[in-house]
Order: C-alpha cells, then sequence, then structure tokens
C-alpha cells in the first residue's frame, strides 16, 4: 500500500522544481552578461581612459574602474551561488544544496584572494590557501569515487 504523503511530497516538488530552475537558469544568464559588461567597460577605461580612480566617485563607471578584476568576479560568482542556493532550496534532496555551497566557497575565496597584496601575502597566508584548496580538491574527490562505486538504479 503506497503512502500518500509521500506522492503529494513528490508532487509538490515536481511542480515547482522546474520554474525555479528557468528563473535560475535566466538569472545566471543575465548575471553573466552583466559581468561581461562589467569586465569590457574596465578594460576599455584602462585602454582608452584617462581619468584616475577616485574615492568618492559615485559613478558606475568609476566604481568599475577602482575595482580589482578578480574582486569582480568574486561577487558575481557569489551572487549566482545564492541565486543556485535559493533555486535547490525547491529539490528534495538536501545534498543538491552543497553545489551552491561549494561556489560561494569558491566565491569568498577569490574574493580573499583579491584583497591580498605582496605586502600581506606571507606563507602562512599561503599555507591556509593551499589547505582550502586541498580540501576541497579531496571533498570533490570523495564525492566522485561516492558515485563510481554506487550501483546504478537502471
Amino acid at each position: 500500500m503506497p503512502n500518500n504523503d509521500t506522492g503529494r511530497e513528490v508532487a509538490f516538488f515536481e511542480a515547482f522544481r522546474r520554474p525555479s530552475w528557468i528563473v535560475m537558469m535566466v538569472v545566471q544568464m543575465l548575471f553573466g552578461l552583466g559581468l561581461a559588461v562589467a569586465l569590457i567597460v574596465k578594460y576599455y577605461m584602462l585602454i582608452f581612459g584617462t581619468q584616475s580612480c577616485e574615492a568618492d566617485g559615485t559613478t558606475l563607471g568609476n566604481a568599475i574602474w577602482c575595482t580589482s578584476t578578480l574582486e569582480i568576479v568574486a561577487h558575481f560568482v557569489i551572487a549566482v551561488a545564492g541565486i543556485r542556493f535559493a533555486a535547490f532550496m525547491f529539490s528534495d534532496r538536501p545534498r543538491a544544496l552543497l553545489a551552491p555551497l561549494f561556489i560561494a566557497l569558491v566565491g569568498v575565496l577569490l574574493l580573499f584572494l583579491s584583497s591580498l597584496s605582496t605586502v600581506t601575502a606571507s606563507w602562512p597566508v599561503a599555507a591556509v590557501i593551499l589547505t582550502l584548496l586541498a580540501c576541497c580538491s579531496a571533498v570533490f574527490a570523495a564525492r566522485q569515487v561516492l558515485r563510481s562505486r554506487s550501483p546504478d538504479p537502471g
């Protein structure tokens, strides 16, 4: 005798999964377009611009000019991770939320790296970065090993 509550739960998730994926894909494409435009504006100003970076500038062009490229990319990666996390909230598998969290972790690591300079970089900082990358690599490797050992349902 099948459980009726489980069928309703699956139907609920299926009803919201497709629209959430569509919204996620559209917003990701818009963020990608925004990142491309921001990088084009940054390099256009780098090549053809004669102005210098003003800390009090309120224009979008000046904000893009004054922000490092790695920091711009990091902010976009973190925003995309937030959108993906919101879309995966409609999934019935809790482990699906791990992928956006890893993307956000990469964004935070990029943001951290964008704030480094030759003065602030030292061997302890390099050791922390190496440890984080090794841990992320180990998690991804373990995930691939577990995925390859799982029996196929079909």
